[in-house]
């Protein structure tokens, strides 16, 4: 059959394996090769990490776009369409360029295959389709997020990396990553290049321990990011005030535009990150003016985002994610009920999950729904942990837009729905919120 449009690629790439064996990079890296290997010569700053990869992007593109370079970005995962992973300057790639990527990449694979190469997965896929854009498109410097670890990630295929950055390391995908914050480190520290600049999060000791390590071993350079680079200064309304420790200008007060507390060390993070990046390419200092210009205007969906009044979305999906979202919730004034609404994939400690939310005694009702995706959490196993608690009233639904219709129907002026759990519910709800025309979509 010819495809010769989003939805019958789309279709395609959702038919492609996600969570089989990964291809060798060498897999990767062969059909790049047979691709004319773009994306090779563009400088790069390469994010892994647990909790925080797509907001520490977002702020470096957005300090590289006002920096003046044309920025490519590739993200994972979306959450409405594909094209929000391949973004040029934060603005997600055309629908006809989408279409190009994909026609190129399958002619390439389908070829290959021929010759009895395997065919690439759904995130292979989806980078080698990033490169072809960002090559098209002759981005000056490229952020790239990984998908899933680091060292086993397609977006490890390039042997050079100016700039790598590790985020903060909790316990998720232990399946595939292993089962110690230590080992996880480990294996997102596998993109760490030698002679590289590594900014990590400073937090936890036998963390910056591993990482710190693998510099060792790589001959790269560790920068560590700690609570005595940023601190919160006052949390507003809808925004947050915090000072970050330039390497230019000491101290410098800054807005984040989010009630979320987590995105102070993000930033940072990105902050710190595209100092050095600057730096090593002998750039000259960009301005305070312009560095709180370009934090300020940062918006990453999905993270303690206000899509209504009163309505949150927040794309926490692990134990370090709801830990940062409740962290948030508390700093929040609020004068009526919290109310709940809650999904998971069954590849997640859902049930840990569930327990840090109801033993916080925040909400007053919760919602639980079964999504439509074959990895939901069904509503069986959802009500053995939520039944367990008598702090919030429940319901069970089946529907991300019936549980949206539940929970705005519970909600008065004061009120405030807060979505969470899943990035799939997220992505979901807001496809319901574009098909309503509501005017923030």
């Amino acid at each position: 059959m010819q495809i010769t449009n989003y939805s019958q690629a789309e279709k395609f790439l959702y038919d492609l394996p996600k969570f089989t064996v990964k291809n060798s990079l060498s897999h990767t890296a062969e059909l790049l090769k047979r691709m004319g290997n773009p994306g090779k010569d563009i400088p790069k700053i390469h994010v892994a990490g647990t909790n925080g990869k797509g907001s520490v992007c977002a702020y470096l593109q957005n300090l590289l776009k006002e920096y003046g370079y044309r920025v490519g970005g590739f993200i994972s995962p979306h959450l409405v369409i594909m094209h929000e992973r391949f973004l040029i300057n934060g603005e997600a790639v055309e629908d006809a360029f989408f279409m190009e990527s994909f026609q190129f990449v399958k002619k390439t694979a389908d070829r290959a295959m021929e010759e009895g190469m395997a065919y690439p997965t759904f995130f292979e896929f989806l980078f080698l389709m990033g490169m072809y854009i960002f090559e098209k498109a002759k981005v000056q410097v490229l952020v790239l997020e990984t998908g899933l670890g680091g060292r086993l990630d397609a977006t490890n295929v390039f042997e050079q990396v100016d700039v790598c950055v590790i985020t903060a390391i909790g316990l998720d995908h232990c399946k595939y990553l292993g089962n110690t914050r230590e080992e996880i480190a480990g294996e997102k520290a596998g993109i760490i290049k030698t002679g590289a600049s590594v900014i990590f999060l400073d937090k936890e000791d036998q963390v910056s321990r591993v990482i710190r390590e693998r510099c060792r071993e790589k001959k790269a350079f560790p920068v560590p990011v700690g609570q005595k680079e940023y601190s919160v200064e006052k949390i507003k309304y809808k925004s947050i005030d915090f000072s970050y420790k330039s390497r230019y200008y000491n101290y410098i007060s800054l807005i984040a535009s989010t009630n979320a507390l987590y995105q102070v060390e993000n930033a940072a993070l990105a902050l710190r990150a595209f100092e050095i990046y600057t730096e090593k390419h002998n750039m000259t200092v960009m301005s305070e003016e312009k560095m709180r210009k370009a934090v300020a205007h940062t918006f990453w969906e999905g993270r303690m985002e206000e899509v209504l009044p009163g309505v949150y979305f927040d794309g926490a999906h692990n134990e370090n994610g709801i830990g940062a979202f409740l962290e948030s919730v508390r700093s929040m004034t609020i004068q009526g009920k919290k109310i709940l609404c809650f999904s998971a994939v069954d590849d997640k400690d859902y049930g840990h999950m569930i327990s840090m939310l109801g033993d916080s005694g925040l909400f007053q009702t919760v919602t639980a729904v079964e999504m439509e995706d074959e990895r939901g959490v069904c509503l069986d196993e959802l009500r053995k942990y939520i039944s367990q608690y008598d702090c919030w009233d429940a319901c069970y639904i089946k529907g991300a837009e019936e549980g949206l219709t539940i929970c705005l129907g519970q909600k008065n002026p004061e009120d405030a729905v807060f979505i969470v759990g899943s990035l799939y519910l997220v992505g979901l709800i807001k496809a319901v919120l574009r098909r309503k025309h509501y005017d923030q979509f």
